[in-house]
């Protein structure tokens, strides 16, 4: 099936606009600090769910927005569905081993990027592991797992419509099926994203309040001779404006919410600009570890793509994807060199680093099992209106769950 371009852009336009998404991704995640798995990790850790109710929120407004645009005909719903991930066990398999490796290295492959880019060794050694981990997964785990695809050994032999939620539901891909199919998906994400960041609000408020004046939520200290601290009081709108103010000038990082609508605005933005074009999602960090281990090794005389079913069947050198990862490293170095962060970090415990590659190779082996990572499949799924995100999210939480136990014991 070749799809039919929706907008009159360039191919030229069209890769500048996906490497503006990537530059946006990698800025907001570097000044928001913004990771999947210590969203994660934090829920079993502190018991907190600030940043996993902001997860929530990041795929019901992706959901939100990408569905009402095919549901008020703007976009085809082909480009929903056509790229859909076939569903099956290795979705769970590799998303439980990916959540492993990933919270044992100490973030997902959004943060393992722009943290690289911040210059922090230990992910340096990470993105190694998980292209180490992309070639074992090539040679010892893909001629079973295509096998058990192509034959439809407990997973869809067909993507598309199979894992449409519109059509699974309503067996409809009509603007209708589609919009309610949105809002039953959409809305329960955003309700309860929004109820956990207050119930961890409100838990934390009372945690505060038990313990006595001179105590505060974010660790003031108490003056001599006073009650308490007593911070002037400061019109909100003041308030706000010098909070805009130092964001802008890089002197702040960016609070959870506001990087998740900014994140969620640019996924929707990708969608609108690669409609009809390419695979219009934020398809970064899925295949790069790989990938790039392929075009490492070019120059030595090694081509994995003649020798190896999976780099043969894998993306091009040049395409959008490979754009946004390298635009994404530009962006997080630069939002981290301008706001002065940028520093060369080596861990005093330098057996992190042999944890961290342990971790990377974990993460590269679950992320080509599953055939895309927590932003390749969860969170473009989700935008997706597919039920694979679904399955994804359950076994990386499954999969943070036992690395923090692990963690616990040794």
């Amino acid at each position: 099936m070749i799809l039919q371009p929706v907008f009159s852009e360039s191919w030229a336009l069209i890769f500048g606009l996906f490497g503006l998404s990537g530059f946006i991704l990698g800025w907001v995640a570097q000044r928001g600090n913004y990771c999947f798995v210590n969203a994660m990790t934090s829920i079993f850790t502190t018991r907190s769910f600030e940043r996993f109710g902001a997860l929530l929120i990041l795929f019901g407004l992706t959901a939100l927005g990408t569905g009402l645009l095919v549901a008020f005909g703007l976009i085809p719903p082909v480009d929903q569905y056509f790229n859909n991930y076939f569903a099956g066990w290795y979705i769970l398999v590799g998303s439980f081993i990916f959540g492993f490796g990933a919270a044992l290295a100490g973030g997902c492959n959004l943060s393992m990027l722009y943290r690289a880019s911040s210059g922090y060794v230990q992910n340096w050694i990470e993105l190694f592991g998980m292209m180490i981990g992309t070639y074992i997964f090539a040679v010892a785990i893909w001629p079973f797992q295509s096998y058990t695809m192509e034959n439809g050994i407990l997973s869809t032999s067909a993507g598309g419509y199979v894992e449409y939620l519109p059509y699974v539901l309503f067996h409809s891909v009509s603007n209708m099926a589609v919009y309610i199919t949105t809002m039953i998906v959409a809305l329960p994400l955003l309700f309860l994203g929004i109820y956990l960041q207050m119930r961890t609000r409100s838990k934390w408020g009372k945690s505060v309040s038990m313990k006595g004046p001179g105590l505060s939520a974010v660790g003031m200290k108490a003056l001599p001779g006073l009650p308490g601290p007593s911070a002037p009081s400061i019109p909100s709108g003041l308030r706000l404006k010098q909070e805009a103010k130092d964001m802008l000038l890089l002197k702040k990082p960016y609070g959870t919410n506001l990087s998740t609508v900014i994140l969620a605005l640019d996924m929707i933005f990708v969608f609108i600009v690669g409609a009809g074009y390419t695979f219009n999602y934020l398809v970064i960090t899925s295949s790069d570890g790989g990938r790039f281990f392929e075009y490492i090794l070019m120059p030595l005389g090694i081509n994995l793509f003649t020798n190896t079913p999976w780099f043969n069947s894998s993306l091009p050198i040049v395409d959008p994807s490979t754009l946004m990862v390298v635009m994404l490293c530009i962006g997080a170095f630069s939002a981290s060199f301008l706001s002065g962060d940028f520093k060369i970090r080596i861990p005093k415990d330098r057996k992190r680093l042999a944890i961290g590659f342990v971790g990377g190779m974990l993460v590269g082996i679950g992320v080509r099992m599953a055939l895309g990572c927590n932003v390749g499949l969860m969170w473009t799924n989700f935008g997706q209106l597919g039920y694979d995100g679904y399955i994804f999210l359950g076994g990386m939480l499954a999969g943070v769950y036992l690395a923090v136990k692990v963690q616990e014991k040794l």
